[in-house]
């Protein structure tokens, strides 16, 4: 049984267009302007924010042991939890670095 339409008023969406300036080599090339920073807020249904982007966040990570110790630890047994913890923090830092976070220290013993 076809239910009844409900006319529903057209949305309303506004788009704000910037000029950003490419050189004509590249243009060639087929590079093209990608815009990195967005400023629309998206929220809940509540109107909470879900998505929050600050732009000049800075993440520092703080390893608990210098780099060299954390590859010792994540050489051990599978059944042991210090193996765990060096794998986790050598990929912490591997984040980093893809990520460009900063890293404080070495760990405390350093």
């Amino acid at each position: 049984m076809p239910t009844p339409e409900i006319p529903i008023g057209e949305p309303h969406v506004s788009e704000r267009k910037e000029e950003f300036i490419v050189n004509e080599n590249l243009q060639k090339s087929g590079v093209k302007v990608v815009q990195k920073n967005f400023t629309a807020q998206v929220k809940s249904d509540k109107g909470t924010p879900l998505i929050q982007t600050p732009p000049a966040q800075v993440i520092t990570v703080t390893p608990p042991a210098p780099q060299i110790t954390l590859t010792s630890w994540a050489k051990g047994p599978v059944s042991a939890s210090l193996t765990w913890l060096g794998a986790f923090w050598l990929r912490i830092l591997k984040k980093a670095l893809h990520f460009g976070w900063q890293v404080k220290g070495e760990g405390p013993n350093a």
